[in-house]
């Protein structure tokens, strides 16, 4: 075999090998019959949409909703022992896990984007969150402006990073970044006194902001940066995963189940986030439009 023949040869079975991955990965409902068990991905520190504690299984909203799709698959597969195996993910590395096959489903918190949307496949939006400022209130940040020359957290891979980036650039801000792994080193980040500011949901603000004493120390300020709808993740294959998840979705809002579990994680004792406009239109007339 020539040189020339031998290396056509290694193409074209790269080419099959990494075809065949594809049509694996764009058939999971086929695969996890396979091999009994859907890997869901979840955030560790993402109060109060996923969370782990030692070594008890993910809790959270977006947890509660995903367990439903997954009920559902086991119905769909008529596999009542289908088993769930967490993984944790980072929202540097999420997407990434879901398109190699490490996790089948992403349920955390992730903003829809049209960017991620070209990677990646979202179920109907679960959540509409804002992009805010929370600053110590010992410091003269009251807006995006005062940000200026300040040290801001910014968690990597988040959906407001290159926003953020743009106004500091056309604003001439100097923005001092202090990049953080999630939201738990944000908040530390605040505490400790590295960063004067931190930019993310207001959501996990209210969350912060409710735990005691934090009010006192710190505030919300400024007009919103973003307007973001969250979603869950599949590969942008798996349109009958996709289907099966929408189908699940919607079937929880008819039956007012998806705001059970709404009030279950945001309307709590300690926390109070009424569920706002934007979604309970969401639950009527459901999509996974990103917003930017």
């Amino acid at each position: 075999m020539t040189m020339t023949t031998m290396t056509a040869a290694l193409i074209a079975a790269l080419l099959t090998t990494h075809a065949a991955h594809a049509q694996d990965n764009g058939d999971t409902l086929r695969q996890l019959a396979t091999r009994g068990e859907i890997k869901v991905g979840y955030r560790a520190a993402s109060v109060p949409f996923s969370m782990r504690d030692g070594t008890a299984p993910p809790t959270g909203y977006t947890q509660d909703l995903c367990a439903r799709i997954i009920d559902n698959v086991r119905k769909e597969l008529a596999l009542p022992a289908l088993k769930t195996v967490y993984v944790e993910v980072k929202s540097s590395d999420r997407i990434q896990k879901l398109r190699d096959g490490e996790i089948d489903i992403e349920c955390g918190s992730t903003t829809i984007t049209r960017e991620r949307a070209a990677q990646v496949a979202f179920a109907n939006t679960i959540f509409v969150t804002a992009s805010r400022i929370l600053a110590r209130t010992d410091t003269p940040i009251r807006d995006i402006a005062s940000l200026k020359g300040q040290r801001v957290a910014i968690a990597q891979g988040a959906s407001v990073a290159p926003l953020l980036s743009k106004i500091d650039s056309e604003r001439g801000l100097g923005i001092q970044y202090v990049r953080v792994k999630d939201f738990a080193e944000g908040f530390q980040a605040l505490e400790g006194g590295r960063a004067a500011a931190f930019v993310s949901d207001d959501i996990q603000f209210a969350e912060f902001l409710a735990r005691p004493g934090n009010a006192r120390g710190y505030a919300v300020v400024g007009e919103p940066i973003s307007i973001d709808p969250l979603g869950i993740m599949l590969r942008r294959e798996d349109t009958a995963l996709l289907a099966l998840a929408n189908r699940t979705l919607a079937g929880l809002a008819a039956s007012g189940e998806f705001e059970r579990i709404y009030a279950k994680w945001f309307m709590s004792p300690r926390l109070k986030f009424p569920m706002g406009e934007p979604l309970k239109k969401l639950l009527k007339a459901p999509n996974n439009t990103p917003h930017y």
